[in-house]
């Protein structure tokens, strides 16, 4: 009984409301040429290309900070856009237990992608003919 107690307690404070509710990746969709590839523009990593339907859709980790990615396709030019993080409402029920923020605001639940569909349009590169 008291091992039940301790873990009940453990899970109490070590959860909040946006860490309850909401998930910690957030899907994104992009669209856009089929073809293009978007990557995290700090790592150069590929997260996702575009596929025949035209669209990619990704979960990406949720944080803080906004997020830079950058679309390329052959062809044309490279295109930078960023993910922009805003408030995420959820985290305002934190209010009943205060200590919820501090676990939301660690585990980046406190906050959400702001643009969940993302229209690309690439430019055609004409120096690359050239």
């Amino acid at each position: 009984m008291k091992k039940l107690v301790v873990f009940a307690s453990v899970v109490f404070l070590f959860s909040s409301c946006a860490t309850i509710f909401t998930p910690s990746k957030q899907s994104i969709t992009f669209s856009g040429i089929e073809g293009t590839k978007i990557y995290d523009a700090s790592n150069n990593v590929k997260l996702a290309e575009i596929g025949s339907d035209k669209t990619a859709t990704i979960s990406v980790k949720k944080k803080m900070s906004d997020k830079q990615l950058l679309a390329k396709k052959e062809g044309y030019k490279t295109l930078p856009f960023i993910l922009e993080s805003t408030f995420n409402t959820t985290s305002l029920w934190n209010i009943l237990f205060w200590p919820g923020f501090i676990v939301d605001l660690g585990t980046g639940q406190m906050n959400k992608w702001d643009n969940t569909t993302v229209n690309l349009e690439l430019e055609k590169d004409d120096s690359a003919s050239k």
